[in-house]
């Protein structure tokens, strides 16, 4: 008796989904990406690099050698597959940089990274000094991406 009654809920379900137009379809996962997107680089202020591009977030660490106090763990390089709507969120970020006025940190000593970011496509290719918060901003935007990976 029970395995009608389950095979009669499944039926029902299954009507139910029927009459109210679901029906399986399939879904195109490939991105039409304009080949004019910029590709942003982003040189922190530990000297790591990241490089975003429409489909891709690269991460080169700074060696300890490199890095400003010479102790600190940068991690390990990543290349991480983000998606379209990703890149966005970050470019949108990264665009809003260049439109604004950016006092540059000044460099302390030589040992120093000072921090940039470089956009380039066809139409431009340029690089600005940052901010102490225009890297609050960008460091937000990127490192969730990161997650535990690389610290």
């Amino acid at each position: 008796m029970q395995r009608i009654s389950l095979f009669s809920v499944f039926i029902l379900s299954a009507m139910l989904l029927i009459s109210c137009g679901a029906t399986p379809g399939l879904t195109n996962l490939t991105q039409d990406v304009d080949a004019n997107l910029p590709v942003y680089t982003y040189l922190d202020s530990d000297g790591n690099t990241y490089r975003i591009s429409p489909n891709k977030l690269i991460y080169d660490p700074a060696s300890a050698e490199n890095t400003t106090d010479g102790i600190k763990d940068q991690g390990y390089h990543l290349e991480l597959n983000i998606s379209l709507n990703d890149y966005s969120k970050i470019a949108a970020t990264c665009k809003k940089q260049f439109e604004i006025s950016q006092e540059a940190l000044p460099a302390a000593n030589t040992d120093f990274v000072i921090p940039q970011l470089t956009r380039k496509n066809t139409e431009f290719d340029e690089t600005i000094e940052l901010s102490k918060t225009a890297l609050q901003d960008l460091n937000y935007i990127i490192k969730p991406f990161l997650k535990d990976e690389s610290f």
